[in-house]
């Protein structure tokens, strides 16, 4: 048994009492009826984004979609005068009645007392938000997002006695021989639903009375520019570095929190369906690593009598990556965590 950090399992606790009913959209029926309500949901929310008017800053909010450039999203929406907010338990539907008093950082940029003075949900009289940035990202990339969260905190503790959890690719094993017993090492939040964050606003959206803009984690500066031009108003509205979890991991964190090809289709297409459906159609699957392409550089030795010469495999067919005759492997993108 793995022993986690007092904070870690507080918090964990505390997540899961909130997830119950979460995953309530796109839930029911078979396996072509859920997709088929993804698609639907995914043309919704693409007819209710960007108006071609500009909304006022300060009547934005964020879905804070843990693993999903979420924290990068909040600082670049305070710094812009939004209500930026950090809490990954909050749908449309709390958003627009919430009294916000939860803790946020304080961005890079931004002095104390423009922090202090910045506006907050349903406080200073700013009203409820009519537009929610909502990030977006392949379901598998989540997962290992929230095991190198979940390793880096309990490194981060050395007063307790943590033994690192085995490699995501075995907790993923045991998951898929018992259903029922979610990896405990990785925290509640990193297992909602992307989806579940729009319960109490697709209703809204079909009528028009709010924007739900989607941004792609795999293109995040380029759509945050779109995005903050056409809606706010701001072409100069920057996105902060925020703690990308891919840049300061190390290499053996980077390996044991890389999936396999089957355990990525299984986190894809049969844990998070709904989500990877709405991602593969708003986001088009950019640079990323699909259920169908291992995230690591695939390596083809050449055969026992080299001639010089070196050829694609004709039998394998992998989107996101490309083939290195010179090399005689393939070379597979990265996207950013």
């Amino acid at each position: 048994m793995h022993r986690l950090p007092i904070q870690l399992w507080l918090v964990a606790a505390c997540a899961r009492a909130s997830l119950e009913g979460w995953d309530s959209i796109c839930a029911d029926g078979t396996r072509e009826e859920i997709k088929q309500c993804a698609k639907d949901l995914a043309t919704t929310i693409a007819g209710c984004g960007p108006t071609g008017y500009v909304t006022p800053a300060v009547r934005c909010t964020n879905l804070a979609v843990a693993g999903a450039a979420s924290q990068a999203v909040n600082w670049a929406l305070m710094l812009a005068g939004g209500l930026a907010q950090h809490v990954h338990t909050r749908t449309v539907a709390s958003l627009l009645t919430v009294k916000d008093f939860s803790r946020n950082s304080r961005p890079k940029g931004m002095s104390g007392p423009q922090y202090r003075k910045r506006p907050l949900l349903g406080r200073n009289d700013v009203g409820r938000p009519t537009c929610f940035f909502w990030t977006l990202r392949e379901p598998a990339k989540r997962i290992e997002s929230g095991y190198r969260h979940a390793v880096q905190l309990m490194a981060s503790h050395p007063l307790f006695s943590v033994r690192r959890p085995p490699p995501l690719d075995d907790l993923m094993a045991a998951w898929r021989a018992n259903a029922t017993r979610r990896p405990k090492a990785i925290q509640e939040n990193f297992m909602r639903t992307q989806i579940g964050y729009l319960r109490g606003g697709i209703d809204l959206c079909r009528r028009k009375a709010i924007q739900i803009v989607p941004l792609c984690t795999e293109t995040l500066a380029d759509d945050w520019a779109a995005a903050a031009t056409r809606v706010l108003g701001d072409p100069d509205a920057r996105l902060p570095q925020a703690h990308a979890r891919a840049i300061d991991s190390d290499p053996r964190l980077q390996n044991e929190s890389t999936l396999s090809y089957e355990n990525r289709r299984w986190v894809n297409r049969e844990v998070f369906l709904a989500d990877h459906v709405v991602w593969r159609v708003l986001c088009g699957g950019r640079n990323a690593s699909t259920p169908y392409a291992p995230t690591k550089t695939l390596s083809r030795r050449p055969p026992t009598r080299y001639t010089g010469r070196c050829s694609r495999p004709h039998n394998r067919h992998l989107p996101g990556c490309h083939w290195l005759p010179g090399k005689c492997r393939w070379q597979c993108n990265e996207p950013p965590r």
